[in-house]
């Protein structure tokens, strides 16, 4: 059109100019409200007469213009960024944020192309946002899931760290400790094998949906500490805890163990599970021959499958953890999953409020409540 360049119409093309700046893309300008003469006005209501749109009106000089109906009457030859740039000029500012918008769409269309069997994962990660900072970043992840998406499931069980450096050149690329990227992997073999992602909440259940895609994680240094429990099964790690029991001594118990040769423990005696490795050397000290073992913190696979197979040998479970915010959330878990009683001292753990002075293992009533009362401890006072 040979009037864009009216000059009644300036106003307008500096309004939406403005709102372009604020939002940075003009698809988030819905309407503009400007102040236009009579001659605008009338020039504005000519073009919509033309595509049949409803005429716009005045208040008070202001008029609320619609940018879908201005679209409308220029046609989709005309495009609104080169009017602006011709009319009023726009900013240096403005074109990297354009630019931006175009590597989006066309980032995001690559990603659905590499991850074909995997829509939901994309919608995902697509909700996450993309800028100028993190474009790399996500390109590297997603390059990632793409070679581990062409594989899985692999025709073999293979390390997890392996994949990942397969995937990323990064063993620790996949690791479920941040800053890894363990969490979208689940994501990508739940949807592949036809799952809903919330199959996977604990670290258990996230090591049981990989391994069915051949991904086998961490089951070797991630222990689980015994002392003094006894197995009546036939397998070797029976065997195993049965010595360490007679010893006595602490013992390891490995993820592999518990999956690959699991024991069956004797359910004669209530187990005692504890939050801190330190409750176990003050056991040790005392030759405490109650069983005893140790998530040491917070529940990792290893110990939810330690504590489920408690939970299936019917073993009565007794919990301890810390008496703060994190201990007392680990309790909770541990109660409602595999209803173990939890020992309270002091106050309860159910108790989200934290008191003045959190109450941990290694207080004396905590361990004379669980290892018996020690006359010989010399810390066995009240800390001040």
């Amino acid at each position: 059109m040979s009037d864009l360049n009216d000059p009644h119409l300036l106003p307008l093309w500096r309004a939406i100019k403005s709102r372009l700046i604020d939002t940075g893309e003009l698809a988030k300008v819905r309407t503009v409200r400007v102040e236009l003469s009579t001659a605008g006005l009338a020039r504005l209501n000519g073009w919509f007469a033309q595509s049949r749109a409803a005429r716009l009106s005045a208040i008070n000089g202001w008029v609320r213009v619609p940018l879908d109906k201005i679209a409308a009457a220029l046609g989709p030859e005309t495009d609104l960024h080169t009017i602006l740039q011709e009319t009023v000029g726009l900013p240096d500012e403005v074109q990297p944020r354009l630019r931006l918008q175009t590597m989006k769409a066309d980032f995001w269309n690559s990603a659905e192309i590499r991850l074909p069997k995997t829509p939901a994962l994309v919608h995902y990660l697509r909700i996450g946002g993309l800028t100028d900072t993190t474009l790399e970043q996500r390109g590297r992840l997603i390059n990632a899931l793409a070679r581990a998406h062409d594989l899985l499931p692999l025709q073999r069980p293979v390390p997890l760290p392996r994949l990942a450096y397969y995937c990323a050149t990064d063993p620790h690329y996949f690791d479920f400790k941040s800053p890894g990227n363990g969490s979208k992997l689940v994501l990508l073999a739940a949807e592949l094998l036809g799952e809903n992602a919330i199959v996977a909440r604990t670290p258990l259940e996230r090591f049981h949906l990989l391994t069915r895609c051949g991904i086998v994680p961490d089951r070797i240094s991630s222990t689980v500490i015994v002392l003094g429990i006894d197995a009546v099964g036939q397998s070797p790690i029976d065997d195993v805890v049965r010595q360490a029991r007679a010893a006595p001594r602490p013992l390891h118990l490995s993820l592999y163990d518990l999956t690959m040769n699991p024991p069956i423990f004797s359910n004669a005696e209530t187990v005692h599970v504890v939050e801190n490795p330190s409750v176990l050397e003050e056991a040790l000290i005392r030759r405490y021959r109650g069983p005893l073992a140790c998530t040491s913190g917070t529940l990792s696979a290893v110990d939810h499958c330690f504590l489920q197979k408690l939970v299936d040998d019917r073993v009565p479970i007794v919990y301890s953890g810390d008496d703060d915010p994190t201990g007392r959330g680990i309790t909770r878990t541990v109660y409602n999953r595999y209803g173990a009683d939890p020992l309270i001292v002091g106050s309860s753990p159910d108790s989200d409020s934290a008191n003045d002075s959190p109450i941990y293992q290694e207080d004396h009533r905590i361990l004379g409540a669980l290892l018996g009362v020690d006359s010989n401890d010399p810390l066995g006072v009240s800390q001040q």
